[in-house]
């Protein structure tokens, strides 16, 4: 059998991976490995919450790269843990997962998802964040614990929001979010906390000046 297959093929440095209109770098797509599964690089900066949800049809694993990570598996009644810099983390599918970052450094991780649909999820992002949002529950078998959300982030003071790369003037514009805001009264008062948590953070560093 001849091997046409070049080392930049096989080899991908995560400063070159595929960026997204998410936090996510795509390392390697599902198309690449059979189909099967994709591969990608995320963080999560401090303070900030990778938000509740649970996927229906994808398992999860989780490499830690740098950093420290608290995780809730499982959702209110679950198990909580923490896992740091070496560890694995496995994410079942059918199970509410989230996770979050209190320190003061950015923890970076690889992230491996079986079959197609986060990788679409992933790739939504393009399309604006009520898309994204909306488009993960209707065709992709994911849901969002928002509420669960609202209430880990105040119960850790938590100000941010991973994975989605946030940017406010981009939802001023965006007509599905303005949807999401009118219909989801959850997801109005997650965002109405968020702000509010930032414009907190901002007002509290010049008290410190």
């Amino acid at each position: 059998m001849m091997f046409n297959l070049s080392p930049s093929d096989l080899v991908v440095n995560a400063s070159n991976g595929e960026k997204t209109a998410s936090d996510m770098v795509m390392i390697f797509r599902n198309k690449q490995l059979g189909s099967h599964f994709s591969i990608m690089q995320g963080e999560v900066r401090p303070r900030e919450l990778l938000a509740f949800h649970t996927h229906a049809n994808e398992d999860q694993h989780m490499f830690i790269i740098e950093g420290e990570l608290h995780f809730e598996v499982g959702g209110k009644d679950g198990i909580r843990f923490t896992a740091g810099a070496g560890d694995h983390v496995l994410k079942p599918r059918g199970s509410s997962h989230g996770f979050w970052n209190l320190g003061d450094s950015t923890a970076r991780y690889v992230e491996t998802s079986t079959e197609g649909g986060f990788e679409h999820f992933v790739d939504s992002r393009e399309d604006g964040l009520g898309a994204m949002v909306g488009g993960a529950t209707a065709e992709l078998g994911m849901s969002f614990e928002i509420g669960r959300a609202i209430e880990v982030m105040k119960e850790f003071g938590l100000t941010g929001l991973a994975g989605a790369n946030l940017d406010l003037k981009e939802l001023v514009h965006d007509p599905k979010f303005h949807q999401l805001m009118r219909d989801n009264a959850e997801a109005r008062e997650f965002f109405l906390y968020m702000g509010g948590a930032k414009l907190k953070e901002v007002v509290s560093s010049w008290t410190q000046r």
